[in-house]
């Protein structure tokens, strides 16, 4: 029986995950804490992976209910701990040091930052999908890299468990397929077209070399007989899917632990 097997937000874009057992529904349709904040510059731009490796050598823990932030280094010992309600100027100086640059710290519900690619009337929001099989099959394409750094490298939200590879494919080539968990039924899946993220190790940034080559030739190698390309808006550098958490399904929570079903509408 496919299960949601994990459950990740990531309260500070960019950074490092929390792995939940549960989680609520924002008002705008996102998981609660995950983006609730995101390092920007005086431009308003995001300061993410996309933009700088530097991010990656930043190992984080970040507990929103306690408000503890702690950051530290990769290849140093020492870390730094910072409370986000009362230490926000301290923490933004120590990163404003860090990236040689002035950085702000954003706040918005969880979902208000994400990257999605499902643009919802009140704001990028909705939570990323991907199998634990598809995780393990893409891992298996490169010399290296076990299936735990990919899921760091894909950074997924929702984890899904015995199921096959590129299962969560099936969601984007039927309008009228939606993927529910447990009582809450997600909507609008689309395809996520990968950046250099995913080709850069997640603790040092260094990019591996030919991973996206080799990720578009696999993929291709793997479509299943019922995707067509332009399922994947002909980008064969996609993997997870997107969805939209509608207005009607916001009341409820996400659990590790509950069946996943794709239904027809």
């Amino acid at each position: 029986m496919p299960t949601l097997s994990q459950i990740l937000t990531y309260p500070v874009k960019a950074l490092d995950p929390s792995i939940r057992d549960q989680v609520s529904i924002t008002n705008i349709g996102g998981l609660s804490g995950d983006r609730a904040y995101a390092m920007k510059d005086t431009d308003g731009e995001y300061i993410h992976g996309k933009r700088t490796p530097a991010v990656h050598r930043l190992h984080t823990t970040c507990d929103l209910d306690s408000q503890w932030f702690k950051i530290r280094v990769h290849g140093t010992d020492q870390t730094y701990e910072f409370q986000l309600d009362t230490d926000r100027e301290a923490l933004e100086s120590w990163l404003s040091e860090y990236f040689g640059l002035n950085v702000i710290l954003a706040v918005e519900p969880g979902g208000g930052q994400t990257d999605n690619v499902i643009f919802t009337t009140d704001g990028k929001a909705g939570p990323t999908v991907i199998s634990e099989a598809t995780i393990h099959e893409v891992a298996s394409w490169y010399d290296g890299i076990c299936p735990e750094q990919m899921q760091q490298r894909l950074r997924p939200n929702l984890v899904v468990s015995d199921v096959p590879p590129f299962w969560e494919d099936r969601l984007i080539t039927d309008s009228d397929y939606r993927l529910q968990i447990g009582d809450v039924r997600l909507t609008g899946a689309e395809p996520i077209p990968r950046c250099i993220v995913p080709a850069r190790h997640p603790h040092t940034g260094m990019e591996y070399d030919g991973f996206r080559e080799t990720f578009v030739e696999k993929r291709a190698e793997t479509l299943r007989a019922w995707v067509d390309p332009d399922d994947l808006d002909e980008n064969l550098f996609s993997l997870m899917i997107g969805t939209e958490i509608p207005e009607s399904e916001r009341d409820g929570e996400l659990a590790v632990g509950e069946t996943v079903q794709i239904v027809s509408r």
